[in-house]
Protein backbone atom coordinates (compact mmCIF):
# COMPACT_ATOMS: atom_id res chain seq x y z
CA UNK A 1 0.00 0.00 0.00
CA UNK A 2 1.24 3.23 -0.90
CA UNK A 3 1.26 6.45 1.02
CA UNK A 4 -1.23 9.15 -0.55
CA UNK A 5 0.15 11.80 -2.60
CA UNK A 6 -0.48 15.18 -4.23
CA UNK A 7 0.57 16.98 -6.95
CA UNK A 8 -0.20 20.41 -8.74
CA UNK A 9 -0.13 19.64 -12.38
CA UNK A 10 -1.59 23.26 -13.28
CA UNK A 11 -2.18 26.47 -10.98
CA UNK A 12 -3.49 29.64 -12.52
CA UNK A 13 -4.49 32.68 -10.67
CA UNK A 14 -5.35 36.61 -11.35
CA UNK A 15 -6.27 39.32 -9.10
CA UNK A 16 -7.44 42.81 -9.74
CA UNK A 17 -7.51 44.44 -6.32
CA UNK A 18 -8.65 47.90 -7.85
CA UNK A 19 -11.95 47.02 -8.45
CA UNK A 20 -14.41 48.49 -6.66
CA UNK A 21 -17.12 46.45 -4.67
CA UNK A 22 -20.29 46.09 -5.55
CA UNK A 23 -23.76 45.46 -3.22
CA UNK A 24 -24.11 42.71 -6.38
CA UNK A 25 -20.54 41.55 -6.07
CA UNK A 26 -17.76 42.52 -8.34
CA UNK A 27 -15.39 39.64 -9.46
CA UNK A 28 -12.15 40.55 -8.74
CA UNK A 29 -9.89 37.10 -8.91
CA UNK A 30 -10.01 34.05 -11.00
CA UNK A 31 -8.02 31.00 -10.52
CA UNK A 32 -7.99 27.30 -12.21
CA UNK A 33 -6.14 24.51 -9.83
CA UNK A 34 -5.67 20.80 -11.66
CA UNK A 35 -3.66 18.51 -9.02
CA UNK A 36 -3.47 14.78 -9.25
CA UNK A 37 -3.76 12.37 -6.02
CA UNK A 38 -2.52 9.04 -5.68
CA UNK A 39 -4.77 7.18 -3.16
CA UNK A 40 -3.86 4.13 -0.35
CA UNK A 41 -4.25 1.70 -2.59
CA UNK A 42 -2.35 2.77 -5.76
CA UNK A 43 -5.57 4.62 -7.88
CA UNK A 44 -5.04 7.71 -9.44
CA UNK A 45 -7.42 10.42 -9.36
CA UNK A 46 -7.23 14.31 -10.88
CA UNK A 47 -9.34 16.55 -10.15
CA UNK A 48 -9.64 20.24 -11.19
CA UNK A 49 -11.80 23.91 -10.60
CA UNK A 50 -12.39 27.27 -11.39
CA UNK A 51 -12.70 29.79 -8.82
CA UNK A 52 -14.18 33.53 -9.05
CA UNK A 53 -13.11 35.71 -6.48
CA UNK A 54 -16.16 37.72 -5.45
CA UNK A 55 -16.33 41.41 -3.94
CA UNK A 56 -19.64 42.37 -2.11
CA UNK A 57 -20.75 45.55 -0.29
CA UNK A 58 -23.18 44.72 2.77
CA UNK A 59 -26.34 47.35 3.20
CA UNK A 60 -23.91 48.76 5.98
CA UNK A 61 -20.85 49.32 3.76
CA UNK A 62 -18.94 46.21 5.14
CA UNK A 63 -16.83 45.00 2.33
CA UNK A 64 -16.22 41.01 2.06
CA UNK A 65 -14.63 38.52 -0.17
CA UNK A 66 -15.24 35.18 -0.96
CA UNK A 67 -13.85 32.84 -3.89
CA UNK A 68 -16.95 31.21 -5.74
CA UNK A 69 -16.96 27.85 -7.29
CA UNK A 70 -17.84 27.75 -11.15
CA UNK A 71 -16.97 24.53 -12.47
CA UNK A 72 -15.12 21.66 -11.11
CA UNK A 73 -14.28 17.80 -12.28
CA UNK A 74 -12.89 14.82 -11.01
CA UNK A 75 -11.05 11.78 -12.65
CA UNK A 76 -10.99 8.85 -11.14
CA UNK A 77 -9.70 5.27 -12.31
CA UNK A 78 -12.37 2.94 -10.00
CA UNK A 79 -11.78 -0.26 -8.93
CA UNK A 80 -13.12 -1.88 -12.00
CA UNK A 81 -10.28 -0.32 -14.30
CA UNK A 82 -12.84 2.00 -15.57
CA UNK A 83 -12.07 5.76 -15.98
CA UNK A 84 -15.10 7.74 -14.18
CA UNK A 85 -15.36 11.67 -15.30
CA UNK A 86 -17.60 13.42 -12.92
CA UNK A 87 -18.59 17.62 -13.82
CA UNK A 88 -20.35 19.88 -11.32
CA UNK A 89 -21.52 22.57 -12.19
CA UNK A 90 -21.94 25.57 -9.28
CA UNK A 91 -25.94 25.51 -10.25
CA UNK A 92 -25.79 22.05 -9.56
CA UNK A 93 -28.75 21.53 -12.47
CA UNK A 94 -25.79 19.87 -15.16
CA UNK A 95 -24.29 17.65 -12.48
CA UNK A 96 -23.25 14.12 -14.98
CA UNK A 97 -20.88 11.41 -14.59
CA UNK A 98 -19.41 9.86 -17.66
CA UNK A 99 -16.79 6.98 -18.79
CA UNK A 100 -14.15 7.84 -20.98
CA UNK A 101 -13.08 5.14 -23.27
CA UNK A 102 -9.94 4.61 -25.96
CA UNK A 103 -10.99 6.98 -28.71
CA UNK A 104 -13.51 8.53 -26.91
CA UNK A 105 -11.63 11.70 -24.81
CA UNK A 106 -13.36 14.02 -26.10
CA UNK A 107 -15.53 15.06 -23.46
CA UNK A 108 -12.23 15.59 -21.31
CA UNK A 109 -10.62 18.16 -24.08
CA UNK A 110 -13.90 19.73 -24.33
CA UNK A 111 -13.88 20.43 -20.68
CA UNK A 112 -10.21 21.49 -20.37
CA UNK A 113 -11.14 23.88 -22.52
CA UNK A 114 -14.08 25.30 -20.65
CA UNK A 115 -11.90 25.82 -17.56
CA UNK A 116 -9.56 27.68 -19.60
CA UNK A 117 -12.05 30.10 -21.11
CA UNK A 118 -13.48 30.52 -17.87
CA UNK A 119 -10.29 31.40 -16.22
CA UNK A 120 -9.38 34.09 -18.73
CA UNK A 121 -12.91 35.42 -20.22
CA UNK A 122 -13.51 36.47 -16.75
CA UNK A 123 -14.31 40.19 -16.79
CA UNK A 124 -11.42 41.48 -14.08
CA UNK A 125 -9.12 39.53 -16.71
CA UNK A 126 -10.77 40.00 -19.81
CA UNK A 127 -11.65 43.77 -20.49
CA UNK A 128 -8.95 45.19 -17.85
CA UNK A 129 -5.84 42.84 -18.83
CA UNK A 130 -4.04 46.71 -20.19
CA UNK A 131 -4.97 47.97 -17.46
CA UNK A 132 -2.14 47.20 -15.60
CA UNK A 133 -3.75 46.21 -12.24
CA UNK A 134 -4.29 41.92 -13.18
CA UNK A 135 -1.67 40.80 -11.61
CA UNK A 136 -0.64 37.08 -11.96
CA UNK A 137 -0.19 35.46 -8.61
CA UNK A 138 0.56 31.42 -9.74
CA UNK A 139 1.22 30.33 -13.10
CA UNK A 140 2.69 32.17 -16.58
CA UNK A 141 3.18 35.64 -16.89
CA UNK A 142 1.66 36.56 -20.35
CA UNK A 143 3.33 39.92 -20.34
CA UNK A 144 2.10 42.61 -22.67
CA UNK A 145 0.50 40.31 -25.15
CA UNK A 146 -2.78 41.07 -26.46
CA UNK A 147 -6.18 39.06 -25.58
CA UNK A 148 -5.99 36.96 -28.43
CA UNK A 149 -2.68 35.99 -28.15
CA UNK A 150 -3.33 35.20 -24.71
CA UNK A 151 -6.29 33.07 -25.30
CA UNK A 152 -3.86 31.17 -28.06
CA UNK A 153 -0.96 30.78 -25.51
CA UNK A 154 -3.92 29.47 -22.72
CA UNK A 155 -4.95 27.11 -25.61
CA UNK A 156 -1.34 25.51 -25.92
CA UNK A 157 -1.54 25.42 -21.81
CA UNK A 158 -4.77 23.43 -22.01
CA UNK A 159 -3.66 20.87 -24.68
CA UNK A 160 -0.43 20.35 -22.74
CA UNK A 161 -2.47 19.70 -19.36
CA UNK A 162 -4.74 17.13 -21.26
CA UNK A 163 -1.81 15.62 -22.25
CA UNK A 164 -0.54 15.36 -18.45
CA UNK A 165 -3.37 14.27 -17.32
CA UNK A 166 -4.19 11.34 -19.30
CA UNK A 167 -0.29 10.41 -18.88
CA UNK A 168 -0.96 10.45 -15.29
CA UNK A 169 -4.27 8.77 -15.36
CA UNK A 170 -2.96 5.65 -17.57
CA UNK A 171 -4.25 4.08 -20.74
CA UNK A 172 -7.79 4.35 -20.88
CA UNK A 173 -9.72 0.91 -21.59
CA UNK A 174 -10.77 -0.02 -24.50
CA UNK A 175 -14.53 -0.28 -24.93
CA UNK A 176 -14.78 -3.54 -26.78
CA UNK A 177 -12.94 -5.11 -24.41
CA UNK A 178 -15.26 -4.24 -21.76
CA UNK A 179 -18.03 -4.36 -22.69
CA UNK A 180 -17.96 -7.31 -25.44
CA UNK A 181 -21.85 -7.25 -26.11
CA UNK A 182 -21.87 -3.59 -27.41
CA UNK A 183 -19.11 -3.83 -29.51
CA UNK A 184 -20.67 -2.12 -31.97
CA UNK A 185 -21.19 1.30 -30.23
CA UNK A 186 -19.07 4.42 -30.33
CA UNK A 187 -16.57 4.95 -27.01
CA UNK A 188 -18.81 7.96 -26.00
CA UNK A 189 -21.61 6.08 -25.92
CA UNK A 190 -21.02 3.87 -23.38
CA UNK A 191 -21.05 3.66 -19.75
CA UNK A 192 -24.18 5.36 -19.15
CA UNK A 193 -28.17 4.33 -19.48
CA UNK A 194 -28.32 1.32 -17.56
CA UNK A 195 -25.03 0.11 -19.95
CA UNK A 196 -22.95 -0.47 -17.10
CA UNK A 197 -25.02 -3.76 -16.23
CA UNK A 198 -23.30 -5.15 -19.31
CA UNK A 199 -19.44 -4.71 -18.24
CA UNK A 200 -17.29 -7.66 -18.73
CA UNK A 201 -20.29 -9.60 -19.28
CA UNK A 202 -19.61 -12.67 -21.97
CA UNK A 203 -23.21 -13.39 -21.98
CA UNK A 204 -27.27 -12.39 -21.20
CA UNK A 205 -27.25 -14.12 -18.21
CA UNK A 206 -24.61 -12.52 -16.73
CA UNK A 207 -25.98 -9.29 -17.65
CA UNK A 208 -29.27 -10.81 -15.28
CA UNK A 209 -27.51 -11.49 -12.79
CA UNK A 210 -25.96 -7.96 -12.14
CA UNK A 211 -29.17 -6.43 -12.64
CA UNK A 212 -31.57 -9.03 -10.33
CA UNK A 213 -28.79 -10.67 -8.60
CA UNK A 214 -27.74 -14.53 -8.77
CA UNK A 215 -30.56 -15.61 -6.60
CA UNK A 216 -33.39 -14.16 -8.74
CA UNK A 217 -31.84 -15.65 -11.90
CA UNK A 218 -34.36 -17.26 -14.60
CA UNK A 219 -33.49 -17.72 -18.35
CA UNK A 220 -36.64 -15.86 -19.34
CA UNK A 221 -34.95 -12.68 -17.80
CA UNK A 222 -31.67 -13.07 -19.59
CA UNK A 223 -33.83 -14.05 -22.79
CA UNK A 224 -36.07 -11.08 -22.56
CA UNK A 225 -32.66 -8.58 -21.92
CA UNK A 226 -30.77 -10.30 -24.80
CA UNK A 227 -34.41 -9.32 -27.00
CA UNK A 228 -34.19 -5.28 -25.86
CA UNK A 229 -30.56 -5.66 -26.31
CA UNK A 230 -30.58 -6.51 -30.20
CA UNK A 231 -33.36 -4.17 -30.35
CA UNK A 232 -31.42 -1.23 -29.07
CA UNK A 233 -28.40 -2.26 -31.40
CA UNK A 234 -30.61 -2.73 -34.68
CA UNK A 235 -32.22 0.79 -34.21
CA UNK A 236 -28.47 2.69 -33.12
CA UNK A 237 -30.51 3.69 -30.44
CA UNK A 238 -27.17 4.43 -28.93
CA UNK A 239 -27.38 2.38 -25.45
CA UNK A 240 -31.21 3.82 -24.41
CA UNK A 241 -30.59 0.63 -22.01
CA UNK A 242 -32.13 2.80 -18.81
CA UNK A 243 -35.18 0.82 -18.57
CA UNK A 244 -33.17 -1.91 -16.97
CA UNK A 245 -32.85 0.55 -13.86
CA UNK A 246 -36.91 0.72 -13.97
CA UNK A 247 -37.46 -3.01 -13.17
CA UNK A 248 -34.22 -3.23 -10.83
CA UNK A 249 -36.52 -0.99 -8.36
CA UNK A 250 -38.79 -3.77 -8.10
CA UNK A 251 -36.09 -6.27 -7.30
CA UNK A 252 -37.26 -8.19 -4.18
CA UNK A 253 -40.33 -6.37 -3.84
CA UNK A 254 -42.56 -8.20 -5.95
CA UNK A 255 -42.12 -11.91 -7.65
CA UNK A 256 -39.48 -11.86 -10.34
CA UNK A 257 -42.42 -13.36 -12.24
CA UNK A 258 -43.86 -10.25 -12.26
CA UNK A 259 -40.52 -8.23 -13.51
CA UNK A 260 -40.94 -10.81 -16.30
CA UNK A 261 -44.45 -10.51 -17.81
CA UNK A 262 -43.61 -6.66 -17.65
CA UNK A 263 -40.39 -7.17 -19.72
CA UNK A 264 -42.42 -8.90 -22.13
CA UNK A 265 -44.56 -6.34 -22.79
CA UNK A 266 -41.73 -4.02 -23.27
CA UNK A 267 -41.92 -3.09 -27.11
CA UNK A 268 -39.36 -0.03 -27.76
CA UNK A 269 -36.33 1.39 -25.54
CA UNK A 270 -37.72 4.86 -25.86
CA UNK A 271 -38.34 6.03 -22.18
CA UNK A 272 -38.12 9.07 -19.81
CA UNK A 273 -34.58 8.49 -17.49
CA UNK A 274 -34.85 8.84 -14.34
CA UNK A 275 -31.45 10.13 -13.19
CA UNK A 276 -29.62 8.53 -10.10
CA UNK A 277 -31.58 10.51 -7.31
CA UNK A 278 -34.59 9.99 -8.93
CA UNK A 279 -34.04 6.38 -8.60
CA UNK A 280 -33.34 6.72 -4.88
CA UNK A 281 -36.48 8.47 -4.32
CA UNK A 282 -38.27 6.23 -6.19
CA UNK A 283 -36.56 2.93 -4.16
CA UNK A 284 -37.34 4.35 -1.23
CA UNK A 285 -41.10 4.98 -2.65
CA UNK A 286 -41.64 1.55 -3.53
CA UNK A 287 -40.21 0.13 -0.10
CA UNK A 288 -43.13 1.41 1.27
CA UNK A 289 -45.68 0.57 -0.97
CA UNK A 290 -47.87 -3.10 -0.88
CA UNK A 291 -46.85 -5.51 -3.26
CA UNK A 292 -50.37 -5.93 -4.70
CA UNK A 293 -50.15 -2.05 -5.81
CA UNK A 294 -46.32 -2.93 -6.91
CA UNK A 295 -47.60 -5.46 -9.08
CA UNK A 296 -50.51 -2.74 -10.71
CA UNK A 297 -48.00 -0.16 -11.60
CA UNK A 298 -46.16 -3.18 -13.51
CA UNK A 299 -49.09 -4.22 -15.25
CA UNK A 300 -49.52 -0.47 -16.72
CA UNK A 301 -47.61 0.32 -19.95
CA UNK A 302 -43.92 1.19 -19.38
CA UNK A 303 -43.88 4.50 -20.69
CA UNK A 304 -46.76 5.82 -18.65
CA UNK A 305 -45.60 4.24 -15.44
CA UNK A 306 -42.04 5.68 -15.78
CA UNK A 307 -43.09 9.02 -16.62
CA UNK A 308 -45.84 9.32 -13.22
CA UNK A 309 -43.30 8.16 -11.16
CA UNK A 310 -40.61 10.56 -12.01
CA UNK A 311 -43.74 12.95 -11.41
CA UNK A 312 -44.12 11.43 -8.35
CA UNK A 313 -40.46 11.30 -6.80
CA UNK A 314 -39.87 15.08 -7.81
CA UNK A 315 -42.91 16.03 -5.25
CA UNK A 316 -40.80 14.17 -2.27
CA UNK A 317 -38.04 16.64 -2.87
CA UNK A 318 -34.28 16.02 -3.13
CA UNK A 319 -31.64 15.24 -1.11
CA UNK A 320 -30.77 18.72 0.39
CA UNK A 321 -34.95 19.39 0.50
CA UNK A 322 -37.52 16.76 1.51
CA UNK A 323 -40.93 18.15 0.76
CA UNK A 324 -43.10 15.04 2.02
CA UNK A 325 -42.52 12.02 4.68
CA UNK A 326 -42.75 9.02 3.27
CA UNK A 327 -43.37 7.49 6.29
CA UNK A 328 -46.95 8.57 6.55
CA UNK A 329 -47.73 7.05 3.20
CA UNK A 330 -48.56 3.26 4.66
CA UNK A 331 -50.71 4.71 7.26
CA UNK A 332 -52.52 6.76 4.47
CA UNK A 333 -52.75 3.33 1.77
CA UNK A 334 -54.22 1.52 4.49
CA UNK A 335 -56.57 4.18 5.55
CA UNK A 336 -57.64 4.22 1.73
CA UNK A 337 -57.74 0.55 1.02
CA UNK A 338 -55.27 -0.72 -1.31
CA UNK A 339 -58.24 -1.81 -3.59
CA UNK A 340 -58.44 2.25 -4.73
CA UNK A 341 -55.02 2.62 -5.56
CA UNK A 342 -54.85 0.74 -9.18
CA UNK A 343 -51.78 1.85 -10.23
CA UNK A 344 -49.00 4.99 -10.54
CA UNK A 345 -51.68 7.81 -11.17
CA UNK A 346 -53.36 7.34 -7.87
CA UNK A 347 -50.02 6.38 -6.06
CA UNK A 348 -48.88 9.47 -7.21
CA UNK A 349 -52.24 11.58 -6.17
CA UNK A 350 -51.99 9.74 -3.07
CA UNK A 351 -48.35 11.22 -2.32
CA UNK A 352 -49.39 14.54 -3.08
CA UNK A 353 -51.78 14.39 -0.30
CA UNK A 354 -49.26 13.95 2.07
CA UNK A 355 -48.69 17.26 4.22
CA UNK A 356 -46.06 19.60 2.85
CA UNK A 357 -43.41 19.73 5.50
CA UNK A 358 -40.08 21.03 3.90
CA UNK A 359 -36.55 19.95 5.54
CA UNK A 360 -33.65 21.36 4.50
CA UNK A 361 -30.46 20.63 5.03
CA UNK A 362 -27.77 22.85 7.54
CA UNK A 363 -26.09 23.66 4.05
CA UNK A 364 -29.20 24.69 1.89
CA UNK A 365 -30.61 26.58 5.15
CA UNK A 366 -27.62 28.69 5.40
CA UNK A 367 -27.36 29.30 1.91
CA UNK A 368 -30.93 30.37 1.82
CA UNK A 369 -31.08 32.53 5.07
CA UNK A 370 -27.93 34.24 3.52
CA UNK A 371 -29.20 35.00 0.27
CA UNK A 372 -32.47 36.73 1.80
CA UNK A 373 -30.75 38.46 3.73
CA UNK A 374 -28.64 39.97 0.87
CA UNK A 375 -31.97 40.50 -1.36
CA UNK A 376 -33.71 42.40 1.72
CA UNK A 377 -30.95 44.66 2.06
CA UNK A 378 -30.30 45.46 -0.90
CA UNK A 379 -34.22 46.15 -1.41
CA UNK A 380 -33.84 48.17 1.78
CA UNK A 381 -30.66 50.30 0.33
CA UNK A 382 -32.54 50.83 -2.70
CA UNK A 383 -35.07 52.72 -0.58
CA UNK A 384 -32.78 54.49 1.59
CA UNK A 385 -30.90 55.93 -2.16
CA UNK A 386 -34.23 57.01 -3.17
CA UNK A 387 -35.38 58.80 -0.12
CA UNK A 388 -32.56 60.46 0.22
CA UNK A 389 -32.55 61.45 -3.17
CA UNK A 390 -35.85 63.31 -2.70
CA UNK A 391 -35.12 64.99 0.25
CA UNK A 392 -32.02 66.66 -1.33
CA UNK A 393 -34.29 68.14 -4.11
CA UNK A 394 -36.31 70.01 -1.43
CA UNK A 395 -35.03 73.54 -0.29
CA UNK A 396 -35.98 73.94 3.36
CA UNK A 397 -36.54 70.36 3.95
CA UNK A 398 -35.70 69.79 8.33
CA UNK A 399 -36.37 65.54 7.24
CA UNK A 400 -32.36 64.22 8.35
CA UNK A 401 -30.80 62.40 5.49
CA UNK A 402 -30.78 58.44 6.17
CA UNK A 403 -27.67 56.37 7.06
CA UNK A 404 -27.83 52.94 7.34
CA UNK A 405 -28.35 52.51 11.19
CA UNK A 406 -31.46 55.05 11.05
CA UNK A 407 -32.88 53.20 8.27
CA UNK A 408 -32.96 50.24 10.09
CA UNK A 409 -35.44 51.74 12.85
CA UNK A 410 -38.27 50.70 11.93
CA UNK A 411 -40.15 53.94 13.31
CA UNK A 412 -37.71 56.13 11.02
CA UNK A 413 -38.72 53.84 7.79
CA UNK A 414 -42.68 54.24 8.36
CA UNK A 415 -42.33 58.09 8.40
CA UNK A 416 -40.17 57.92 5.70
CA UNK A 417 -42.49 56.24 3.47
CA UNK A 418 -45.39 57.76 4.33
CA UNK A 419 -43.50 61.14 3.57
CA UNK A 420 -42.49 59.78 0.21
CA UNK A 421 -46.13 58.92 -0.80
CA UNK A 422 -47.44 62.35 -0.28
CA UNK A 423 -44.30 63.63 -2.02
CA UNK A 424 -45.22 61.43 -4.88
CA UNK A 425 -48.86 62.69 -4.51
CA UNK A 426 -47.89 66.28 -4.24
CA UNK A 427 -46.43 66.29 -7.82
CA UNK A 428 -48.75 64.79 -9.32
CA UNK A 429 -50.38 67.13 -11.86
CA UNK A 430 -54.36 67.29 -12.39
CA UNK A 431 -54.69 65.18 -14.94
CA UNK A 432 -52.71 62.34 -13.16
CA UNK A 433 -54.74 63.05 -10.18
CA UNK A 434 -57.68 62.34 -12.43
CA UNK A 435 -56.35 58.94 -14.02
CA UNK A 436 -55.51 58.16 -10.59
CA UNK A 437 -58.81 58.36 -9.25
CA UNK A 438 -60.11 56.88 -12.28
CA UNK A 439 -58.46 53.73 -11.79
CA UNK A 440 -59.14 53.87 -8.01
CA UNK A 441 -62.79 53.94 -8.79
CA UNK A 442 -62.35 51.04 -11.48
CA UNK A 443 -60.83 49.00 -8.72
CA UNK A 444 -63.13 49.40 -6.67
CA UNK A 445 -66.04 48.65 -8.83
CA UNK A 446 -63.90 45.37 -9.94
CA UNK A 447 -63.72 44.21 -6.11
CA UNK A 448 -67.29 44.96 -6.37
CA UNK A 449 -67.42 42.59 -8.79
CA UNK A 450 -65.73 39.91 -7.41
CA UNK A 451 -67.26 39.94 -4.15
CA UNK A 452 -70.92 39.42 -5.57
CA UNK A 453 -69.38 36.47 -7.69
CA UNK A 454 -67.84 35.28 -4.44
CA UNK A 455 -71.04 35.09 -2.44
CA UNK A 456 -73.08 33.77 -5.71
CA UNK A 457 -70.25 31.07 -5.50
CA UNK A 458 -70.20 30.03 -1.93
CA UNK A 459 -73.88 29.89 -2.09
CA UNK A 460 -73.87 27.21 -5.02
CA UNK A 461 -70.87 25.11 -3.62
CA UNK A 462 -72.96 25.47 -0.39
CA UNK A 463 -75.74 24.04 -2.11
CA UNK A 464 -73.96 21.20 -4.58
CA UNK A 465 -71.79 19.86 -1.80
CA UNK A 466 -72.66 16.59 -0.59
CA UNK A 467 -75.72 16.24 -2.59
CA UNK A 468 -76.19 12.58 -3.59
CA UNK A 469 -77.68 11.45 -7.33
CA UNK A 470 -77.36 7.83 -7.71
CA UNK A 471 -74.50 5.94 -6.74
CA UNK A 472 -73.03 9.09 -7.03
CA UNK A 473 -72.22 11.94 -4.66
CA UNK A 474 -71.15 15.81 -5.67
CA UNK A 475 -68.25 17.36 -3.95
CA UNK A 476 -67.14 20.95 -4.54
CA UNK A 477 -63.63 22.34 -4.21
CA UNK A 478 -62.73 24.22 -1.36
CA UNK A 479 -58.85 24.96 -1.97
CA UNK A 480 -56.11 24.23 -4.97
CA UNK A 481 -54.62 21.24 -3.49
CA UNK A 482 -58.50 19.54 -4.12
CA UNK A 483 -57.91 20.78 -7.87
CA UNK A 484 -54.74 19.16 -8.42
CA UNK A 485 -55.57 16.01 -6.83
CA UNK A 486 -58.60 15.69 -9.51
CA UNK A 487 -56.87 16.71 -11.96
CA UNK A 488 -53.79 14.32 -11.45
CA UNK A 489 -56.70 11.45 -11.23
CA UNK A 490 -58.56 12.55 -14.46
CA UNK A 491 -55.59 13.41 -16.45
CA UNK A 492 -56.97 16.47 -16.98
CA UNK A 493 -55.97 20.70 -16.78
CA UNK A 494 -58.57 21.83 -13.77
CA UNK A 495 -55.47 22.58 -11.78
CA UNK A 496 -55.18 25.50 -14.03
CA UNK A 497 -58.19 26.70 -12.58
CA UNK A 498 -56.76 27.60 -8.93
CA UNK A 499 -56.87 31.48 -9.78
CA UNK A 500 -60.53 31.36 -10.43
CA UNK A 501 -61.47 29.10 -7.12
CA UNK A 502 -64.13 31.07 -5.11
CA UNK A 503 -65.02 32.92 -8.46
CA UNK A 504 -66.34 29.55 -10.29
CA UNK A 505 -67.36 26.83 -8.65
CA UNK A 506 -65.73 23.15 -9.57
CA UNK A 507 -67.65 20.27 -8.71
CA UNK A 508 -66.50 16.84 -8.92
CA UNK A 509 -69.07 13.87 -9.29
CA UNK A 510 -67.67 10.89 -6.65
CA UNK A 511 -68.48 7.23 -7.13
CA UNK A 512 -70.08 6.92 -3.15
CA UNK A 513 -69.59 4.60 -0.57
CA UNK A 514 -69.79 6.39 2.28
CA UNK A 515 -67.04 8.12 2.79
CA UNK A 516 -64.11 10.09 1.34
CA UNK A 517 -62.58 7.06 -0.73
CA UNK A 518 -64.66 6.93 -3.53
CA UNK A 519 -63.31 7.93 -7.50
CA UNK A 520 -63.54 10.97 -9.23
CA UNK A 521 -65.33 10.19 -12.41
CA UNK A 522 -66.77 14.00 -13.38
CA UNK A 523 -65.07 17.02 -13.13
CA UNK A 524 -67.88 20.50 -13.85
CA UNK A 525 -67.43 24.01 -13.78
CA UNK A 526 -69.98 26.73 -13.03
CA UNK A 527 -69.26 30.11 -14.13
CA UNK A 528 -71.45 32.55 -12.59
CA UNK A 529 -72.16 34.34 -16.46
CA UNK A 530 -73.07 31.64 -18.18
CA UNK A 531 -73.44 28.57 -15.60
CA UNK A 532 -72.21 24.87 -16.45
CA UNK A 533 -69.58 25.18 -19.32
CA UNK A 534 -67.39 22.15 -18.65
CA UNK A 535 -68.84 19.03 -17.87
CA UNK A 536 -66.43 16.29 -18.46
CA UNK A 537 -64.45 12.55 -17.56
CA UNK A 538 -60.98 11.13 -17.89
CA UNK A 539 -59.06 12.77 -20.02
CA UNK A 540 -61.48 15.39 -20.61
CA UNK A 541 -64.48 12.82 -22.16
CA UNK A 542 -67.81 13.08 -23.19
CA UNK A 543 -70.19 12.42 -19.54
CA UNK A 544 -71.95 10.23 -21.32
CA UNK A 545 -68.56 7.93 -21.98
CA UNK A 546 -67.73 7.91 -18.28
CA UNK A 547 -70.86 7.33 -16.72
CA UNK A 548 -73.43 6.49 -19.59
CA UNK A 549 -76.27 8.27 -20.37
CA UNK A 550 -78.69 7.90 -17.67
CA UNK A 551 -76.35 8.46 -14.32
CA UNK A 552 -74.98 11.92 -16.78
CA UNK A 553 -78.65 12.93 -17.30
CA UNK A 554 -79.50 12.56 -13.63
CA UNK A 555 -76.13 14.55 -12.27
CA UNK A 556 -77.08 17.54 -14.68
CA UNK A 557 -80.88 17.43 -13.70
CA UNK A 558 -79.84 17.39 -10.37
CA UNK A 559 -77.34 20.90 -11.23
CA UNK A 560 -80.33 22.55 -13.07
CA UNK A 561 -82.79 21.97 -10.34
CA UNK A 562 -81.57 24.42 -7.82
CA UNK A 563 -81.27 27.18 -10.93
CA UNK A 564 -78.03 26.69 -12.71
CA UNK A 565 -78.29 27.33 -16.07
CA UNK A 566 -76.32 25.72 -19.05
CA UNK A 567 -74.54 27.63 -21.53
CA UNK A 568 -75.21 26.17 -25.39
CA UNK A 569 -71.31 25.78 -25.87
CA UNK A 570 -70.93 23.90 -22.79
CA UNK A 571 -68.45 21.05 -23.06
CA UNK A 572 -69.22 17.18 -22.71
CA UNK A 573 -72.87 16.94 -22.87
CA UNK A 574 -73.07 16.00 -26.14
CA UNK A 575 -76.15 13.03 -26.10
CA UNK A 576 -78.04 14.80 -22.67
CA UNK A 577 -80.91 16.68 -22.49
CA UNK A 578 -80.86 20.36 -21.97
CA UNK A 579 -84.25 22.54 -20.98
CA UNK A 580 -84.12 25.52 -23.35
CA UNK A 581 -85.27 27.66 -20.65
CA UNK A 582 -82.14 26.73 -18.90
CA UNK A 583 -79.33 27.24 -21.49
CA UNK A 584 -77.70 30.70 -21.85
CA UNK A 585 -76.19 31.99 -24.86
CA UNK A 586 -72.95 33.99 -24.52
Amino acid sequence: MSEKSERVLLHVKFLNDQIEPTFEGACTGTSLRVVARTTPDGRVAVSGSVWHRVHRMRGSGKVFKHWQTVQAFSLLRTKAGLVALRVLESTRRLNYTQHLFAGGEHPLVQLLQKLGEQTLLAPMVHYQWHSQHVRVVEGPSFGDLGPRAIQAQMSVIVQNLRNEVLRVIGDLPVAGERFPLLKRFLPRGLGRLGQMYFLDAEDYKTVAENVFGKTRYRKPLAREIQRLAERMLASRDWGQMSMLNWFRLFRGLVPIDWIIDSMRRTQTNHYVVLNSAELVQARALFRRVPQTILGRILAQPLGQSIRITQATVRELGTVHTQWRDLDLLPELIKARGQRHIRGAQDLETLVRSIPVTPVESRSVARSNRTINTLIDEGQALREMHYYNEQIARLEGCDLPTATWELWKAPEFRQAAEAFLVEYRRELMTAEQREREARDERNRQERLSRERERAVWAADVAEKLDGTRVGGFRLVAARDAATLARWGSQLNNCIAGYADMLGLDVFVAVIDDHGDSTGRVRLNIEINHEHGVVQFLGTYNRQAVKELEKGPAQQVLDAIIGIGIPVHESALGLQQLALPVRDTVTA
